[in-house]
Parts: C-alpha cells; structure tokens; sequence
C-alpha cells in the first residue's frame, strides 16, 4: 500500500514539475502544424490546429494571431479581426497582430485604422514597408 501511495505521489510531481513543459511543447507541435497546413492551403483544418494549441496556451497571443491569419486566408474577416483584436488585448506589443488588423482595415477601406495599426506594427519592429504606409496615407487623402 505504501508502495502504491508513493507511486501515486511520484507520479503526481512529476506532472506537475513536466507537465507544462510536455503543454508547452504540445502546443508547439501543434502551431508548426497549422502553419505548414496554411502553407499548403488547408486553412479549416489549420485552424482546428490551432483551435487545439489554445486550449492548451489559452492566452497565447502568436497563436490566436495565427488562427486569425488562417481565417482571413478564407476570408473570414470578421472572426480575423476578432482573433487580432484579442491578440492585441492579451499583447500589446504583438506587432503581428496589429499587421493583420491593419490589412483588414484597408480591405474594409477604412484606412485611417490601416494607418495607425501599420504604424503601430512598424514602432513595435514588425518589418513594414514605408512605401505601403504612404500607399495607405494617399489612398485616405483620397477618400476625403
């Protein structure tokens, strides 16, 4: 009975002390596969990747990134633009986010948001060319 009671205990620590590791690297696994199944095109079932990983990271902001990316990939703007919002919510600082959110906003033709979201992606190091930034300011002045 001993014996049991300190297997049953070992086994505990272990999952405590390893199990964040083995969700972390899960999750990981996980990403690397809604990202290579993006890349091929099979945007529905990146997103059932994802929609796995953040049940394991919850709160990760890359993640929820990633599965707004696969869902404006198929054109589901919306739910993108919810995915890059919460994002930003969770991580100010995820450049990523601000990007995408910026390309729907100039989808939707609502470039002063563009702007401010490409810029604020460009302040945060996410790698933004000036070029598509003054593409964006004349595109507003001409919309005035």
């Amino acid at each position: 009975m001993k014996r049991l009671a300190l297997l049953v205990f070992t086994a505990m620590l272990v999952s405590l002390i390893f199990g964040p590791v083995v969700a972390a690297q899960d999750a990981k696994t996980l990403v690397n596969r809604g990202l290579e199944l993006c890349n091929d095109g099979k945007f529905d079932q990146a997103i059932k990747e994802f929609d796995v990983a953040l049940k394991l990271k919850p709160n990760d902001a890359a993640i929820i990134t990633y599965r707004g990316v696969a869902k404006y990939a198929k054109g589901q703007n919306d739910a993108a633009l919810q995915d890059f919002e919460q994002a930003i919510k969770l991580d100010p600082k995820h450049g990523k986010a601000y990007y995408q959110r910026g390309m729907i906003y100039e989808k939707q033709e609502n470039y002063e948001k563009a702007i401010a979201d490409i810029k604020q992606a460009k302040s945060l190091g996410y790698g933004v060319e000036t070029d598509w930034i003054n593409n964006l300011e004349r595109k507003a002045a001409a919309k005035k």
